[in-house]
């Protein structure tokens, strides 16, 4: 591979349709959730979750926030749950800069998350404005 060549990206037609008759972000939305450490053997009904919401034109000091208004600060309460695991769950289209925030938080979650070292998924979900994948069965 020369590296003096350019590279183009994979997507640049999408990228290009811009958001004619879609949706426009301003703001990365991610679902939350985790399942906590279970020292006892039950089964977990329901997993925890919160959401978060960061502006995308804030500058580089701007933090997550959680929408619910817990009243508490949401990474010291995955570090006290203990996770096992936890899943950031996020419908951001095309949006490149917002997915980039969201593989920030997974990062800034493993840090601080290092104590209990839980698996940390991050699941980019199709806008719920995206057309549905036509599959041919043939």
């Amino acid at each position: 591979m020369n590296h003096s060549e350019p590279t183009q990206p994979i997507r640049a037609s999408r990228a290009r349709r811009g958001a004619k008759g879609r949706e426009s972000f301003t703001t990365a939305r991610v679902t939350v959730s985790w399942t906590p450490k279970n020292h006892d053997g039950a089964s977990v009904l329901a997993l925890p979750q919160l959401e978060l919401t960061r502006e995308l034109d804030a500058g580089p000091n701007r933090s997550w926030t959680c929408s619910d208004h817990f009243g508490f600060d949401w990474v010291d309460a995955l570090s006290s749950a203990h996770c096992r695991e936890v899943v950031l769950t996020a419908r951001l289209g095309d949006n490149i800069p917002a997915k980039h925030l969201v593989l920030e938080l997974a990062e800034h979650l493993t840090f601080k998350l290092t104590e209990h070292q839980p698996l940390i998924r991050v699941l980019f979900l199709p806008s719920s404005d995206a057309p549905r994948a036509v599959r041919n069965h043939s």
